[in-house]
C-alpha cells in the first residue's frame, strides 16, 4: 500500500461509507413516499365502490392507461382525453371484477379542464363519478384527491341512456359554480365526457378486467 493510501485510507473508507448510507437513505425515502402516495389513493378510492363489494387492493389491481390517442390493446382511448398517463382501478370480489374506475378529462374549448374519475359496474351503471383535484404531477400515485360535489353525486346509479337528462340539470349549489361554469366548463361538457368514458369502458371492459397491464418505470418503483 502506498504512503498516500496508508495516510488517507481511513478518511476514504469513511467517505465511501457515507455515500453508501446516503444511497440507502434515499432509497428508503423513495419507498416511503411511494407507499404514502399509494395509501392516499387507497383511502380515497373507497368512496367510488359500494362498501363490502370488493376485497382486493384497488391501488395495486390497476391498469395503466397511456396518454395517447391510439393503443394496440385498447379501443377508443382518445375518448378519455387524457393529458398524462393515468390508472384505471379494478374492484374485485372473490377474484371476479365487479366494477372499474376510469379516469377522463372534460374540456370546453376555453382552457377549462376538469379531471374526472368514473366508476362503472359490470352492468354499465355508474357507481360514482367524481371531480379529481389536478395536482399538476406526472405521478401515477397520490393523485386521487376528490373534490366534493353534490351535482356530481347525481350521476350515481345511472347508465349511458340517462346521461342526456343529467347534462341539462342545473347546478344549484353556489359553492360548486366555479368548479364548472366558472372554469369555462359547463355541466353539459362534464356529462358528455362521462358519456364518452362509458363508451370507452364498454369497448374495453374485458381488457381492463385483466388488470396489471405494463408499467411506467416499474410503476414508479
Amino acid at each position: 500500500m502506498s504512503h498516500f493510501l496508508k495516510e488517507y485510507f481511513p478518511q476514504l473508507a469513511v467517505l465511501a461509507a457515507f455515500f453508501v448510507l446516503l444511497g440507502v437513505l434515499n432509497l428508503v425515502t423513495r419507498d416511503d413516499l411511494l407507499e404514502a402516495r399509494q395509501e392516499f389513493d387507497r383511502r380515497n378510492l373507497y368512496q367510488f365502490f359500494e362498501a363490502g363489494s370488493f376485497d382486493n387492493d384497488l391501488v395495486l389491481d390497476s391498469y395503466l392507461l397511456p396518454a395517447v390517442a391510439e393503443d394496440e390493446k385498447l379501443s377508443n382511448l382518445h375518448l378519455l382525453n387524457l393529458d398524462r398517463d393515468r390508472l384505471a382501478y379494478i374492484a374485485r370480489k372473490d377474484g371476479q371484477a365487479v366494477a372499474i374506475a376510469v379516469p377522463a378529462i372534460a374540456e370546453d374549448g376555453f382552457n377549462g379542464k376538469i379531471n374526472l374519475l368514473i366508476a362503472v359496474d359490470m352492468f354499465g351503471r355508474i357507481s360514482a363519478a367524481r371531480v379529481i383535484e389536478d395536482i399538476n404531477s406526472e405521478q401515477l400515485f397520490g393523485v386521487v384527491d376528490v373534490i366534493d360535489s353534490k351535482w356530481m353525486n347525481g350521476f350515481t346509479g345511472n347508465s349511458m341512456r340517462d346521461i342526456l337528462r343529467l347534462s341539462w340539470q342545473p347546478i344549484t349549489a353556489e359553492n360548486e359554480y366555479d368548479q364548472f361554469v366558472g372554469a369555462s366548463i359547463t355541466p353539459k361538457s362534464v356529462a358528455n365526457q362521462i358519456y364518452d368514458a362509458l363508451v370507452f369502458y364498454q369497448s374495453n371492459r374485458i381488457e381492463l378486467m385483466r388488470g396489471s397491464r405494463g408499467s411506467r418505470e416499474g410503476r414508479e418503483s
